[in-house]
């Protein structure tokens, strides 16, 4: 693994969709794969990521709740934040581009993914 690659964090509280996006992102990325908001932000205290990948609806803390302590946070404000969903509901998606949201996109998760995050970062510094 190259040392300069840029840092994703995938969020998703199914492990069969983290280990897929792992998988797909894991040649060009540096990929953190995070079961729950809470996790996601105790590795935030150590690493801070070039773009999280946020699934919508987990239990705990849910993407709209985490996106909302993200951007609270001057040190995460600027973090690109693509959401992830398995509904396909206009306005859970108005919701996520209202709380700061770059992108929102329907899982399954395919090779199209790289298409995404290259819109909002490139692979090399």
């Amino acid at each position: 693994m190259n040392n300069d690659q840029k840092i994703i964090m995938l969020v998703d509280d199914n492990m069969t969709n983290l280990a897929a996006g792992k998988s797909m992102l894991k040649d060009v990325y540096k990929v953190y794969p995070i079961p729950s908001g809470d996790i996601l932000f105790d590795l935030l205290e150590k690493v801070v990521p070039d773009l999280i990948l946020l699934d919508v609806e987990m239990p705990e803390m849910g993407g709209h709740e985490a996106i909302l302590k993200l951007k609270a946070n001057p040190r995460f404000t600027d973090i690109p934040v693509i959401f992830l969903t398995a509904m396909l509901d206009s306005s859970k998606e108005e919701e996520g581009m209202r709380l700061g949201a770059v992108d929102y996109i329907c899982k399954p998760i395919d090779r199209e993914l790289h298409k995404r995050i290259a819109q909002y970062i490139s692979p090399d510094r």
